[in-house]
């Protein structure tokens, strides 16, 4: 299976590769464009920016005192678990029943609570790691110009994250679809 790291190397060498066929057909202007491309991996500078430690601390330190309130609330679910098995003979049925109910509840809730603690902190790991990556971008970009990079491809997930403006061909290929699918004007509602 391809990675997009792979398929996006592929796409930037064919934008980037001259092909003569092409540039025998069309003659035109050729601007030369600088070809230097950079990569940059996101995951291993959050991991070493002082920035992404401090966030990664601060959000263990969150997501613990969370864990030993819910580690807590599960051995007391045990504890109650444990309980009840050991007083199913004595217990009438109607008494029993309602324990096994006051319990299934119990787990339900713990549960949830479980899950949301999970949600929260996945919540505030992705948005603090985002903040920093969007910073991290800017730099990326600022070191594209500096230098003469052409792009700067993310390793991790093979995005472009600089693309120097003399390679972009966008409006050409918006000029091109254009000419070649041209749509006619709108015309006036028929009178009635």
């Amino acid at each position: 299976m391809l990675t997009r790291s792979f398929l996006a190397a592929v796409l930037v060498m064919g934008v980037l590769a001259p092909v003569p066929s092409a540039l025998a057909a069309d003659p035109g202007p050729i601007v030369s464009a600088p070809t230097k491309i950079g990569s940059v991996d996101f995951q291993r500078a959050l991991n070493d920016v002082g920035e992404g430690a401090q966030a990664r601390a601060r959000l263990e330190a969150m997501y613990a005192d969370k864990k030993t309130a819910i580690e807590k609330t599960r051995k007391d679910l045990e504890a109650r678990a444990a309980d009840l098995e050991k007083q199913k003979l004595i217990l009438s049925d109607a008494a029993r029943k309602q324990k096994e109910e006051e319990l299934y509840q119990m787990q339900g809730a713990f549960q949830a609570t479980a899950q949301r603690a999970e949600q929260e902190m996945q919540q505030a790991y992705y948005g603090a790691m985002e903040t920093l990556i969007e910073k991290m971008k800017g730099i990326a970009a600022q070191i594209g110009k500096e230098k003469g990079y052409a792009l700067i491809v993310e390793v991790n997930e093979g995005g472009v994250v600089y693309a120097s403006p003399a390679v972009d061909v966008t409006d050409e290929v918006i000029k091109r679809y254009n000419a070649a699918n041209p749509v006619a004007a709108p015309s006036a509602p028929p009178k009635k």
